[in-house]
Order: C-alpha cells, then sequence, then structure tokens
C-alpha cells in the first residue's frame, strides 16, 4: 500500500473512534507527524497500526489509554526511535524549498527598490533567521501536541518570534547604517534574469520532488511572472509607484494565504 492510500485508510479509520480515543490517538499523529525527517511510509504504517489496535480495543470496550498506557508522548518516543532517518526528503523537501522562497521575498522586494543592491545583512541573514524561526516553530508545534510540554512549546515559541523580529529589524539597522558592509549592484533587467531562473529551479525542484506544496507553488509561480514581466521589459521598477506598491505586496500576501489555506486543508483532511 503505497502512502496516500494509508493516510486515506488512516482518515477512514479514524472516524470510528470515540472522542476519548480520537483525542488521544490525534495527539500520537500530530507528534510523530511533526518530525518530517522519518521515512513517511514507516511513518504511515505505524500510525495505521496504532490506530487499528485502538479500535480493536474500543471494541473490547478498552479505551486506548488503558491499552497503551496514560503516557502517549513515551510511546511517541519510542516509535519515533524505531522510525528509520530520511534525512534526504527532510533538507531536499522542506528546509532548502523554504530557504529559497524566503529567499525570494527578500530578493523581490530588492527588486522593486530604485537601485538593487545586495549585502549580508539586508539579503541573506534576514533568510538564515527566517529559516531558524520556521525549524523552532515546528519543534514549538511537535511539544504542543501534549499538555505536559506546553512550557517547552512556548519556549519555542517564544524564540521563534524573538528570530522572526531580528530578521525584520536586521535590514533596517543596515540600512539606517547606510550598509553594515559593502553592496554588490545590479541593474533591474540583470536581476530579474536571476530571480527568474530561481523561481524556475524552485518550481523543478518541488515538482521533482513531489512535494505537493501549494504554498510554494502558488507563491514561486506568482513569482515567475512577475519577474518574467520585469524581464521582458514590460513593467519596469524604476516607475512603480508606492500605492502600485503596497497593491502589488497585498496580492503576494493573498495568494501565499490561499496556498496556506490549501495546505492546511490538505493536512486536515490527512
Amino acid at each position: 500500500m503505497n502512502i496516500k492510500d494509508l493516510i486515506k485508510q488512516n482518515n477512514e479509520l479514524r472516524k470510528q473512534l470515540n472522542p476519548e480515543n480520537k483525542k488521544y490517538y490525534e495527539e500520537i499523529l500530530v507528534y510523530i507527524r511533526v518530525n518530517m525527517n522519518k521515512d513517511e511510509q514507516k511513518t504511515e504504517e505505524i500510525l495505521l497500526e496504532i490506530l487499528q489496535d485502538i479500535l480493536d480495543a474500543q471494541k473490547n470496550s478498552t479505551s486506548a489509554q488503558a491499552f497503551f498506557g496514560k503516557n502517549p508522548k513515551e510511546i511517541s518516543d519510542n516509535i519515533l526511535a524505531e522510525l528509520p532517518n530520511d534525512s534526504e526528503k527532510y533538507w531536499s523537501k522542506f528546509l532548502f524549498v523554504f530557504f529559497l522562497i524566503l529567499l525570494q521575498y527578500n530578493l523581490f522586494d530588492l527588486l522593486l527598490q530604485p537601485v538593487v543592491s545586495i549585502n549580508w545583512f539586508n539579503t541573506v541573514l534576514p533568510v538564515i533567521l527566517l529559516v531558524v524561526t520556521a525549524i523552532l516553530g515546528l519543534t514549538s508545534i511537535k511539544y504542543s501536541a501534549f499538555a505536559s510540554d506546553k512550557k517547552k512549546s512556548y519556549f519555542f515559541a517564544f524564540l521563534a518570534l524573538f528570530l522572526w523580529m531580528a530578521s525584520i529589524l536586521t535590514p533596517i539597522i543596515d540600512k539606517k547604517m547606510n550598509g553594515i558592509v559593502g553592496y554588490i549592484l545590479f541593474s533591474h533587467q540583470a536581476f530579474a534574469a536571476i530571480l527568474f531562473i530561481l523561481s524556475i529551479c524552485l518550481l523543478i525542484v518541488q515538482f521533482r520532488f513531489k512535494m505537493n506544496n501549494a504554498t510554494g507553488i502558488y507563491i514561486t509561480t506568482f513569482f515567475a511572472v512577475l519577474e518574467g514581466t520585469i524581464l521582458l521589459g514590460i513593467v519596469n521598477p524604476v516607475f512603480v509607484s508606492t500605492g502600485l506598491q503596497i497593491i502589488l505586496w497585498l496580492v503576494i500576501v493573498l495568494v501565499s494565504i490561499l496556498g496556506v489555506l490549501r495546505d492546511n486543508q490538505k493536512f486536515r483532511k490527512n
């Protein structure tokens, strides 16, 4: 049975759980699935096995807690320790793409400036901070699965918030200091060409590895279209007014939200 079929069967069987067992099982499910470095096939197989065991116990009027014990986190940790890692999936399907998506946001903002100039503090460092923010956010979600780990969840959420704010402030401070280190200058069309190639490469990577990430595909496609119009000379960023830039960023945010909603809908179905 492939991953899609395993998830589909999991969704159907889960409907048979009573509210108490469903809550118990879904804590385990969220905690295990958030560990994105694990082999997805093995993960879904073991989740289905646990679900079937709980359903069998439920038929005999035995609760999931009585069958598996009062500490679902300990069970989940034991399962995770046994599951094989999938480092290729983790790095190629999440961090790499997430890094490139964030990089696109930052670089496209530079493309709309009167003079395109990049350096470490206004481009690269904020993106690295955002990637770390995402990792901390996932860690916070992982610990939020169980009530006993709420403090850890809040701690990682606070760190994520702190680094997110640092990613915003770093380029502002750099701008106020007129560049902490030296800049590299580009023409708008040359920079648009670089970004267009980057967007196409990102789309290829996403489809090549079948990531099915609506947020990444939607926003990358939208950026590629915008960069293409500048590359072909249809739009000149020098003549784009502040009001038009605000409208453009609102549309970009809207496209991102649509992608997130699509991914969220898919996650809930799973």
